[in-house]
């Protein structure tokens, strides 16, 4: 309020712990549901690094949630990785937060190491992937619609890799309603309800 800086570890806290509860209790396979969900909440600021954990902990969830089983071990692990991503990323080193989080997932969910190599590319792959679409949608920061590119090719890589039908089962269609809350928002946006 004073136009002092929150650091990274006091801006995400609650919702990193919203996003793990959600995340474990839920029982959807549409990652793009528990996130639409998740970015209502107040603790899920407009912009800021807890989409970074977001991305991850959903796919995660949604993925196991889809194929039947649950381990709350991989959402933590995903949160955990995810939040090591500082806010800003996506402008000051080049590579967004949530593109990275679709990587993370994929690392997470196929046991990668910097050992294993077929694993290690389908993270890198995936990142790339993701990284590709959400610098290909534009305009400047909107974490709510990084996420959304970020799952859309999250979904499609995990469907494409494992040979599901995950991807076909899922409306990515949404209609965003944070233009309001974002002096950035870009106008053109694929999601806007304008």
């Amino acid at each position: 309020m004073e136009g002092h800086y929150v650091c990274d570890t006091c801006h995400t806290n609650d919702a990193l712990k919203l996003i793990e509860s959600v995340s474990v209790a839920t029982d959807s396979g549409s990652p793009f549901l528990i996130a639409e969900r998740l970015m209502k909440h107040p603790s899920v600021h407009m912009h800021g690094p807890e989409h970074h954990a977001l991305v991850p902990a959903v796919l995660v969830a949604a993925y196991q949630n889809y194929m039947g089983y649950e381990n709350e071990s991989t959402i933590s692990e995903a949160i955990k990785r995810g939040k090591k991503i500082p806010g800003g990323y996506c402008g000051l080193y080049g590579a967004c937060g949530g593109g990275i989080g679709v990587g993370i997932a994929v690392s997470i969910l196929l046991d990668a190491t910097p050992l294993t190599p077929q694993p290690r590319s389908h993270a890198n792959w995936a990142t790339s992937c993701a990284l590709s679409s959400i610098a290909d949608a534009g305009g400047a920061r909107c974490c709510k619609k990084s996420v959304r590119v970020a799952l859309k090719e999250g979904v499609i890589y995990l469907s494409n890799l494992f040979g599901l039908s995950w991807g076909d089962e899922i409306d990515f269609s949404v209609k965003c309603n944070y233009g309001t809350y974002n002096r950035e928002c870009d106008k053109n946006c694929e999601y806007n309800d304008n």
